[in-house]
């Protein structure tokens, strides 16, 4: 290997390297002050880097939002994928089972919950980037896949009814679990006290009633 080679690898290791730092600093800071009085200059601060070396790779929070969030999908994808591999029977039982598993990795996953949450209320203009928001809108539909799977398959073997075409039927299932669990990460002790109920079990009921109203 020449030492050019060896030196350009170095480099784009190295970048790697920072570019990480920013974001789990980034994520942290977002986490615990909220991402509305999360600045450039505090996480340049904490990651302990000049705001200028800290521009050389985000140009924005937002744009270091939206890795953060592309970050999220991509293990949301990888915990997904590797659920799927075990599900069995028909298209009813592995809806059945899918949301039951998605319930329990809420827990697991509440702080990456919450960034989406976080995201999808501060981040509300253009994407960053069109490669950024080409490759959101990819993770978006894997997301997505199971749940059109599932009872795209649950019709054809008819242990699914409903006259919902299957891609509306899917989403709607995928963002309201999304969006409950959202809401219950973030607000889960106060809606507790709110609506004097253990708001936790809420998304049970909810993948109840769905699998209610979609069992043949």
């Amino acid at each position: 290997m020449s030492t050019k080679v060896y030196r350009d690898q170095e480099r784009e290791k190295n970048k790697e390297i920072s570019k990480l730092n920013i974001t789990e600093v980034s994520k942290e800071l977002f986490l615990s002050r909220g991402y509305a009085q999360t600045n450039m200059a505090e996480i340049a601060e904490i990651a302990k880097i000049s705001r200028k070396t800290l521009y050389r790779y985000f140009s924005s929070k937002e744009e270091i939002a939206m890795e953060i969030e592309l970050d999220v999908f991509k293990t949301f994808v990888s915990v997904q994928d590797e659920i799927v591999r075990k599900l069995q029977g028909n298209g009813f039982e592995k809806l059945s089972q899918y949301l039951e598993k998605l319930d329990h990795l809420v827990d697991d996953l509440s702080q990456l919950i919450r960034l989406t949450g976080m995201f999808d209320y501060y981040l509300v203009n253009e994407y960053p980037s069109e490669s950024s928001q080409s490759e959101f809108i990819k993770l978006i539909e894997k997301v997505d896949e199971p749940f059109i799977q599932f009872i795209d398959e649950g019709v054809k073997d008819g242990s699914i009814k409903t006259e919902i075409e299957v891609p509306y039927l899917a989403r709607t299932i995928s963002n309201s679990f999304l969006a409950l669990a959202q809401r219950i990460v973030t607000r889960g002790n106060h809606l507790d006290v709110e609506l004097n109920i253990e708001s936790r079990k809420i998304l049970a009921v909810q993948r109840s009633l769905f699998l209610k109203a979609l069992q043949a």
